[in-house]
């Protein structure tokens, strides 16, 4: 298997006090015994192990034994209630995907999953949590467009305007998933959603490279299927003037608990949710939501490309896209996004926002070749 990937990005930002560091760097003698206290906290016992089609293994973890509920807000709650969603948006129905990934149930050699009651998750190691102290770096901000962000960090994004005094119930969008290149062990290159209020933020989407330096490894996220990993590899994946792929990703509130639910694929599958509980700014409604592509690259080295890779064209079978760019309004609608900004910070990378577009209804392109070097 090639050592660059699309995996199914998750992660969340909701503490404000959270570890520093960047990029792979020499450990002292106390911050190796941390990580290996973290891992032994994060790697919990498997009742069985499984595999899927690609070989990758996935321990199947007791539901009430998975890291969310090593949060200190989640200890001693029962959620088998609150498995599903006690209300859905309303509104736009997302119509066929452009092609689909395969099913679910078909990623695993099994072709069902874990076994009831257990969630499927990946063996963390020391290199990851080493990793993901550089995500922590970066996304341990509150975002605000057009300011001066992380060095080395780029976006390409359609935003929601500040000022408007609108709240949402969440986001949605189908992305098309690629695998941009180069990505070395120390990038990465993203497609996302992202929805925030002050200084929480959940962002979620497909990323390519080395490093799988995301996903639960901060606790709070409760897996509620037995057949969906957060980090799967994408296959297969899009060509550009050749077949599309793209995925679903959709982040609703549920109402009358204050929950967010991660919801995949056109029918909208739930997947999982965060709990109100460990939240400030998101236990109300989200103030801000953005679209786009991020890549990330330490200054001194040339960033990745992003999205397909090119120069935008303005066209769906060339350029990496985002459709069905919506927001779930204060009444949960699901509505087209209006009153929004497209945001670049480097000429290495650019969006257009093509407005709606049938049967794409909101449109926007994003991407570029990358090899941008410096701030």
């Amino acid at each position: 298997m090639a050592s660059m990937f699309t995996v199914l990005l998750l992660f969340v930002w909701c503490f404000s006090e959270l570890h520093t560091g960047i990029g792979v760097q020499k450990l002292s003698r106390e911050e190796d015994l941390e990580l290996e206290k973290q891992l032994k906290l994060l790697n919990k016992p498997a009742v069985t192990t499984i595999k899927t089609i690609q070989g990758e293994k996935y321990g199947c973890v007791d539901f009430y034994k998975q890291p969310a509920f090593d949060h200190p807000a989640l200890r001693n709650h029962s959620y088998y209630p609150e498995m599903r969603p006690s209300s859905y948006p309303k509104g736009i129905i997302y119509e066929e995907s452009l092609t689909s990934h395969q099913p679910f149930n078909n990623i695993w050699k099994n072709g069902k999953g874990c076994p009831a009651g257990t969630v499927p998750m990946k063996k963390i190691t020391k290199d990851h949590l080493i990793k993901a102290r550089l995500a922590t770096k970066i996304y341990a901000k509150t975002y605000e467009p057009l300011t001066i962000q992380e060095p080395g960090t780029h976006y390409t994004i359609l935003y929601t305007n500040r000022g408007t005094g609108k709240k949402f119930n969440g986001g949605g969008m189908e992305t098309a998933v690629y695998n941009p290149q180069p990505v070395t062990t120390s990038q990465y290159s993203s497609s996302q959603i992202k929805i925030a209020n002050g200084g929480d933020s959940i962002e979620v989407g497909w990323t390519a490279g080395a490093s799988r330096c995301f996903n639960t490894f901060c606790p709070g996220f409760v897996i509620v299927r037995q057949d969906i990993p957060l980090d799967q590899i994408l296959e297969p994946i899009s060509k550009r003037d050749e077949r599309i792929y793209g995925k679903t990703l959709h982040i609703h509130r549920d109402p009358p608990n204050g929950n967010w639910w991660l919801d995949v694929d056109k029918n909208l599958t739930q997947v999982g949710f965060w709990p109100k509980h460990i939240f400030t700014g998101l236990a109300d409604l989200a103030t801000y939501v953005e679209w786009g592509g991020k890549a990330y690259s330490p200054p001194t080295i040339p960033s990745p490309s992003m999205g397909a890779g090119f120069r935008l064209e303005k066209d769906i079978f060339k350029d990496s896209f985002c459709r069905y760019v919506t927001t779930i309004n204060e009444a949960s609608e699901i509505v087209d996004a209006t009153e929004t900004s497209t945001y670049a910070d480097v000429k290495e990378y650019d969006i257009v926002d093509a407005g709606f577009i049938k049967p794409h209804r909101h449109l926007i392109y994003y991407g570029g070749p990358g090899a941008h070097v410096g701030k």
